[in-house]
């Protein structure tokens, strides 16, 4: 049964304002690594006083900056939500629009591309009229790796097909993946997770650029095997007052990452389930979801998938893989085994992304079986 308009607003609700808790904890993160950086000030000759730790906190109270902040950040998220995930997608479409093609190879992959992209804008709006919902923009990706997303903002919705999800599925396969997506849009969540993806990768951006200042720092580089002709400081003068930053920042920048990124899985994991439902419906075929579900996780590694996507467009996928071909290169010196290691610890800490397959097709098989008892 899909859902009402109630529930879905309820829904939506609940995501918002736990979108919103986590702007505030960004905002107190902001805020003490700014009393961070200007109790550093002293080490660079400015006098800003001895006691300036202390005397920032009583001139900037907590309490306004959160109660200014997070409308900010959320604002923010809005608005460049958007494009932080979609130029997040390895492999994906360059913003606003992508390069011209120049070899004749590559003006052959764009013609087949846009024919391909014209086929599927037709099915979506197909379906898009049996949800009673606008058909959102439909844009190709050529990648090996089968998958889907919806991303949304006001006035602008996309929905991304990988070239090789077109060629796995069969149609009826095919329509249901693309149900799912619709959704998605329809239920809203795109929308809310769209802007909740720019905290969890923002933060990881935040941690590999303090990272990088470390590994080329002519102080810490030994330690981590780094490489200072690419050096990341640029002035002598400010050299160890923001090696010492990065030290500081580093473990609240990484808790927030896994703070924010915890929470965006588990509402990532609450609206698959709703998106198979509404998918379902759409398509009018449990099963065509189920076997489509089953085709693109086939051929999965058992343990390790190389194409497993990074935080930011994994939780928008309808299958957690990234949209991307080429494996990672391995790891060079020191500091990338560490961020190695780090992945992969944290990604044993966090939640999974999206429900089990198998759980997933087994709601839809038995959803199939209800629709074919009451026929």
């Amino acid at each position: 049964m899909p859902s009402t308009n109630s529930t879905r607003r309820l829904r939506l609700g609940a995501l918002l304002l736990v979108l919103v808790a986590f702007d505030a904890l960004a905002v107190v993160t902001a805020y003490v690594l700014a009393h961070v950086a200007y109790g550093l000030l002293p080490t660079v000759g400015l006098p800003v006083g001895a006691s300036v730790w202390t005397r920032g906190f009583h001139l900037v109270p907590l309490g306004p900056v959160v109660l200014a902040g997070t409308p900010l950040v959320l604002a923010l998220q809005f608005v460049f939500g958007y494009r932080v995930t979609l130029r997040e997608a390895a492999g994906g479409p360059d913003l606003p629009e992508a390069s011209e093609p120049e070899t004749t190879r590559e003006r052959f992959v764009a013609i087949k591309r846009e024919r391909l992209g014209a086929r599927l804008s037709d099915r979506v709006r197909r379906l898009a009229r049996t949800a009673d919902m606008p058909a959102p923009d439909v844009r190709v990706i050529d990648s090996a790796t089968p998958n889907s997303y919806a991303a949304s903002r006001p006035g602008e919705r996309t929905l991304f097909v990988t070239t090789a999800l077109v060629d796995r599925l069969e149609d009826a396969e095919l329509d249901a993946v693309l149900a799912h997506e619709l959704a998605h849009l329809k239920n809203g969540d795109s929308f809310v997770m769209t802007a909740a993806a720019f905290l969890p990768i923002v933060s990881a951006r935040a941690t590999r650029s303090l990272r990088t200042t470390l590994e080329t720092s002519v102080v810490t580089h030994r330690f981590l095997d780094g490489d200072t002709s690419r050096n990341a400081v640029g002035a002598a003068y400010f050299h160890f007052p923001l090696v010492a930053f990065a030290l500081l920042a580093l473990p609240l920048v990484a808790a927030l990452y896994l703070a924010s990124t915890a929470c965006y899985r588990l509402l990532s994991r609450v609206r698959e389930y709703a998106a198979d439902a509404g998918g379902a419906v759409i398509c009018g075929s449990p099963a065509a979801l189920a076997s489509a579900l089953e085709t693109v996780t086939g051929d999965r590694r058992p343990d390790t998938d190389i194409r497993t996507a990074g935080t930011g467009v994994r939780e928008l996928c309808v299958v957690p893989d990234a949209i991307a071909s080429e494996p990672p290169d391995p790891p060079e010196g020191r500091a990338e085994r560490i961020a190695r290691r780090w992945h992969a610890v944290t990604e044993r800490a966090l939640p999974d992304s999206h429900p089990a397959v198998d759980d997933r097709v087994a709601a839809l098989r038995e959803r199939q079986s209800a629709l074919d008892r009451g026929r």
